[in-house]
């Protein structure tokens, strides 16, 4: 469990770092398309994040997988 709070916390903030560049870029832009954008960035670095810990934590699992069918394969 303790990895899906690291993982969110590591979300969190790679989501504020994303909306604060993208408010820097963008600071005149006002309106609704701006703000629609804004939820989407924070949204989809939020997902990329947590999809891209998760995966290694696959990968992670399925090398131990496969070294432990290896070694029960050569003994």
């Amino acid at each position: 469990m303790g990895w899906l709070v690291s993982y969110t916390l590591a979300s969190i903030a790679a989501s504020f770092v994303a909306l604060k560049l993208f408010d820097y870029v963008f600071a005149e832009a006002h309106g609704v398309l701006v703000s629609i954008a804004r939820a989407g960035l924070f949204v989809i670095t939020w997902t990329a994040v947590t999809a891209n810990g998760g995966m290694r934590g696959v990968t992670k699992r399925v090398r131990q997988l496969k070294q432990g069918l290896i070694k029960r394969i050569l003994h």
